[in-house]
């Protein structure tokens, strides 16, 4: 047996077909946020897209794809390491909409629908009759309300944005202009038979001369949160957060997927069985592996494997073995080999990003300095994660 599990942590078979539809049965089972972005044209819905994900509005217009008559979706960062989806609704307010099939494709997806309306636009009929069908059918969706483009409500263009944000509270200060404060209380009235939480934003080009560009982002972020189950919204925060911290290119590219990954091996880890999730685990790993390599258009062959653990200094067989054996203890080790997994996997693939960075700069590292940061990583991995893995193993187990 342990010179099974030794071969396949070491020599992956990538094209396996059976892991493959595990693979895909774990990834189905995951709770992935959708959010049915629902307003006209040029309201703002691509803008908060990329607010929240940190793409650029040319990937986000690439990405969409039909997935209805009227709707298209956004895989964030794709559709296989996807973490995050977002649903646009097209035409509102330009031909007549009947939401009913929308409804129906997303009946067991959507997790908030957020409503986008121009702040100073108060024709929002077509809107508003989409919503209340929306809501008739699924009064239980969270729907948020992005009150867009604040600056068209300003008194002219050398007014700037109100710092800090004073939008928090309902009781706004005097200098939120007024015709802004009047369209804004006025947009919220559309929406009194509704449980609605209302987050006025700006989200700008730099060009356009406004700062910050993303002006009410943290808001949205909070909203989210409110209306998210608790472990979903916790990974959103905190990849958002890491996320300030990243300049290079590469690593905010990387980092998407490695979330991905590490959440997918934490729902393999769930089988309560010991060595039964090793192949599904190693599958995972090995592919996050050559996913961060492609970014980093580094070419991959199992000549430049064995080089990279060399210089990594991890022993995966070591931590698969000890988060194996966790699974004996009787109602207690399949959770903690969850998180575990999923930490691990997280701390290779920030690990792995590092390797990379420097072997693009030309800078070398010990061994010991790369454990270093695999251990750190771990342990931010075993926070970041706990609470959403927690949730994918109930499902998993059910």
């Amino acid at each position: 047996m342990w010179k099974k599990i030794y071969s396949t942590v070491l020599t992956p078979r990538l094209d396996d077909e059976e892991l493959n539809k595990h693979l895909k049965a774990i990834k189905s089972s995951m709770p992935t946020p959708v959010f049915w972005l629902l307003g006209k044209t040029q309201s703002g819905k691509t803008s908060i897209i990329r607010a929240l994900t940190g793409d650029s509005r040319a990937q986000i217009g690439n990405g969409m794809k039909a997935c209805t008559q009227t709707a298209f979706i956004y895989n964030f960062p794709d559709s296989q390491d996807c973490i995050m989806r977002f649903l646009d609704t097209r035409g509102l307010g330009e031909v007549d909409y009947d939401p009913k099939h929308d409804i129906e494709a997303f009946r067991e997806q959507a997790h908030v629908l957020i409503v986008v309306m121009k702040a100073m636009d108060h024709s929002q009929q077509a809107v508003m009759e989409a919503v209340r069908s929306i809501h008739k059918a699924k009064p239980d969706w969270p729907v948020i309300v992005a009150q867009t483009s604040l600056h068209e409500g300003y008194p002219g263009s050398a007014f700037e944005h109100l710092s800090p944000y004073p939008f928090d509270t309902e009781d706004w200060p005097e200098t939120v202009p007024e015709n802004l404060r009047r369209s804004l209380l006025e947009q919220r009235k559309l929406f009194k038979d509704i449980d609605a939480q209302f987050v006025p934003v700006d989200f700008t080009l730099p060009e356009d001369g406004y700062q910050p560009v993303n002006y009410g982002l943290e808001a949205i972020w909070r909203s989210l949160e409110t209306a998210l189950p608790q472990g979903i919204a916790i990974v959103l925060h905190d990849m958002k957060e890491i996320r300030k911290e990243l300049h290079d290119a590469y690593s905010k590219a990387a980092l998407p997927h490695i979330i991905a990954y590490a959440l997918t091996s934490g729902a393999a880890g769930a089988v309560p069985i010991p060595f039964v999730s090793v192949p599904v685990v190693t599958l995972v790993q090995a592919k996050m592996f050559q996913t961060i390599a492609s970014i980093y258009n580094f070419k991959l062959d199992r000549k430049s494997w064995v080089e990279i653990s060399s210089s990594l200094g991890i022993t995966l067989l070591t931590n698969v073995g000890r988060r194996e054996l966790v699974k004996l203890i009787p109602g207690y080790g399949s959770a903690v080999s969850s998180v575990l997994t999923a930490a691990t996997t997280y701390a290779l693939g920030k690990t792995l990003t590092v390797y990379f960075q420097n072997l693009r700069s030309g800078t070398a590292l010990s061994s010991e300095a790369f454990r270093g940061i695999y251990q750190e990583q771990f342990e931010l991995g075993r926070t970041l994660l706990k609470d959403y893995v927690s949730e994918i193993q109930q499902k998993v187990l059910k």
